[in-house]
């Protein structure tokens, strides 16, 4: 199938090819699936681990409490990376179990309730509008950077509370979190972290109606600050990171699906109301988060009949699953029709997605737009010539350059 890790033996089949094209990934997932629901790999980083891809084992896996997040469970001899978000420490939101991570989480939850994410409605409208005014007016642009990307950075630095002078910077380094070397890595997270801190420090002396000066300034029932200085940071970059990224990767990819089935979008365009169903079918096919969060084995057990050893780390692949033929039948085909779209991109369990219905707010709202302003709209690229970003927890197209 691929290269075999010089350390381990183990193949590790997320090289160079799987980020060659937006379509490649999906031939390696068939190829695992043909192989079965879980597979030993290692990672360019030579770590190895366990990849799940069965729909019924991830599933499972995402409710499962044996596979955990605290970093403590590891095996230190197989997971030493330091990269971010993986190579976090404990204590965030994304690295804790219950009950930990439900304190936090409940810090996170009342923005995304579906009642307050509505109120976002009118802002979505305004900023895809204006942006469609502006591709309008070059005659097209790059889908990814003129478009998609701005739409939820604008949203999450105004759920935040993000100063307007701070956003382009923070939006440089936000493209530079995911993939790249260890180096790359670090100083993204050092320069992140420092434009944070800076904005916790201001929302403490003037607090404004937003969620970082309301986690800042919140109280537990003594009186005492609910969240530490640690947690304020780690919650309000994790959920930049979140609201950001995987919105702008879905509404890429998703356009891209898009322009691939010109039969399916012209239903879309006589019926726009259906564009939510579509959603729900791309997220299914093509979720920005691909192997999930590294989970830990907290003691031996059973994965799709194979075993798997206590401090063994394990990625349930949620994309993969979104594929697997055994739960959708002929996977890779655009189906709005197709009667179970019970896809798991926003994750599930104790660590689903708070943002998932922003989210889907903002991707509706965008490609439906898109699509209905312009009747026209072509790919300017040879599509053998769009690359995945190197990373395989969320490799987002880097580039999608059109005509309208």
């Amino acid at each position: 199938m691929t290269d075999k890790c010089p350390v381990h033996g183990h193949e590790m089949p997320l090289d160079d090819d799987y980020y060659a094209s937006p379509y490649a990934p999906y031939a390696l997932y068939a190829a695992l699936h043909r192989e079965g629901p879980i597979h030993r790999i290692c990672l360019d980083d030579q770590d190895p681990a366990w990849i799940v891809t069965g729909y019924a084992e991830v599933h499972a896996g995402l409710r499962d409490k044996r596979l955990a997040r605290p970093r403590e469970y590891a095996n230190p001899k197989t997971f030493t990376t330091k990269r971010f978000p993986e190579g976090e420490a404990t204590g965030t939101i994304v690295t804790t179990d219950p009950p930990q991570h439900t304190r936090l989480k409940r810090m996170v939850n009342f923005t995304f309730l579906p009642r307050n994410v509505d109120t976002f409605r009118p802002r979505v409208d305004e900023i895809v509008d204006a942006r469609l005014d502006a591709i309008e007016a070059a005659g097209g642009g790059d889908l990814v950077n003129d478009y998609a990307a701005v739409l939820p950075i604008t949203i999450i630095c105004d759920v935040l509370g993000i100063p307007e002078n701070y956003r382009a910077e923070l939006k440089h380094w936000c493209d530079l979190a995911f993939g790249g070397d260890e180096q790359i890595n670090a100083t993204t997270r050092e320069k992140l972290s420092m434009f944070v801190n800076d904005v916790r420090k201001q929302k403490a002396e003037n607090p404004t109606d937003d969620l970082l000066s309301y986690w800042v300034h919140a109280k537990n029932a003594d009186g005492e600050p609910e969240l530490t200085v640690f947690e304020v940071m780690s919650l309000a970059l994790l959920t930049l990171l979140g609201g950001y990224d995987t919105t702008a990767g879905m509404i890429s990819r998703g356009a891209l699906a898009l322009l691939d089935n010109p039969e399916a979008l012209e239903r879309l365009r006589a019926n726009p109301d259906e564009f939510e169903v579509a959603v729900e079918e791309l997220l299914r096919m093509h979720g920005s988060v691909h192997h999930g969060f590294r989970r830990f084995a907290t003691e031996d057990l059973e994965i799709g009949g194979t075993k798997v050893s206590a401090g063994d780390t394990v990625y349930l692949h949620l994309t993969a699953a979104g594929n697997d033929p055994k739960k959708f039948p002929d996977p890779q085909k655009f189906d709005l029709d197709r009667p179970d779209k019970s896809h798991m991109a926003f994750g599930g369990g104790a660590h689903f997605c708070s943002g998932s219905e922003l989210a889907r707010i903002e991707v509706v709202t965008a490609l439906r737009k898109l699509f209905t302003r312009f009747p026209n709209i072509k790919l300017a690229a040879d599509p053998k010539t769009l690359r995945l970003r190197n990373s395989p927890l969320l490799p987002a197209v880097m580039h999608l350059p059109v005509t309208v």
